[in-house]
Order: structure tokens, then C-alpha cells, then sequence
């Protein structure tokens, strides 16, 4: 069976990303894990802004949590086994150890996603999972 990781952030790079990578469980009996990650900095002045750093975390929570829903959507015409998990902390760093730690064999992840800086060819969150992560990665267009 296939283990495949599918990294989302809601643009349209990881909505093809999810269904190349529907392409993949379905030809080859895969089970697909959905993850997005979220990147919720605190401020610089944190002891007097704590209680808006929470609610920004949970609005970040609650908006995490209806992407994974959203994207779970497009399997259910399907067999296909499916789980959705968020995770904190930097996007990258977090895709990295998941996929190397769940012992997936392949990451299928957009080309770009909603991030504020973006490099000529690829994104800065693909380009470090592909260079840093034991896993064999797909980057969709």
C-alpha cells in the first residue's frame, strides 16, 4: 500500500496537488494523509498581547480545520483511506518531519502556495521539503 502525504494551504497548487494525488491512491491502492500547517508567529511584544495571539491561534485553528475538511471532500467518491492532521509551527520544518517520521513513500505538494515571498521556480516551502526530506516528493503545477 501507498502512504502518501498531501500537504495543503488552500490555493490552487494544493487543490492539484490533492487530486494528482487522489490519481496516485487510486491506481495503486494508496492511503492518503491531508495536512496543513499552522504558522501563527506571536507578536514582538507577547506578554501584553497574549490574549490576541490566542484568538488569532484559534481562528488559525478553526480555519485549519475546514481546509482539511474541504479537501477530505474530494475523496469521498472514493475508497480511498483518508486522514486530515494540522500541525504548528513553520510549514516547511513541520511537512519535513512528518513525512520523514510517518514513513511515507511519496509527498505530492503544489509547485506554490499562499506564501508572502515566493521564488522564481518553485516555492520556498517546496524547495526546502524537496531538498531536506528522506521521502520522495512530487511537486504538482
Amino acid at each position: 500500500m501507498l502512504k502518501i502525504l498531501v500537504p495543503v494551504d488552500g490555493s490552487e497548487y494544493s487543490k492539484k496537488a490533492l487530486l494528482k494525488a487522489k490519481e496516485f491512491a487510486v491506481a495503486l491502492d494508496g492511503e492518503i494523509t491531508i495536512l496543513n500547517v499552522i504558522n501563527v508567529v506571536p507578536p514582538y511584544d507577547y506578554q501584553n498581547n497574549a490574549h490576541k495571539f490566542l484568538e488569532l491561534e484559534k481562528m488559525a485553528s478553526e480555519q485549519s480545520n475546514a481546509l482539511l475538511e474541504k479537501a477530505r471532500m474530494h475523496f469521498v467518491d472514493t475508497p480511498i483511506k483518508v486522514d486530515v492532521v494540522h500541525r504548528r509551527g513553520d510549514p516547511a520544518n513541520e511537512i519535513i518531519n512528518f513525512a520523514d517520521d510517518g514513513n511515507f513513500d511519496l509527498v505530492v505538494m503544489g509547485s506554490r502556495g499562499f506564501g508572502v515571498f515566493k521564488r522564481t521556480l518553485l516555492g520556498s516551502v517546496s524547495d526546502k521539503v524537496v531538498h531536506h526530506t528522506n521521502t520522495s516528493v512530487l511537486i504538482v503545477k
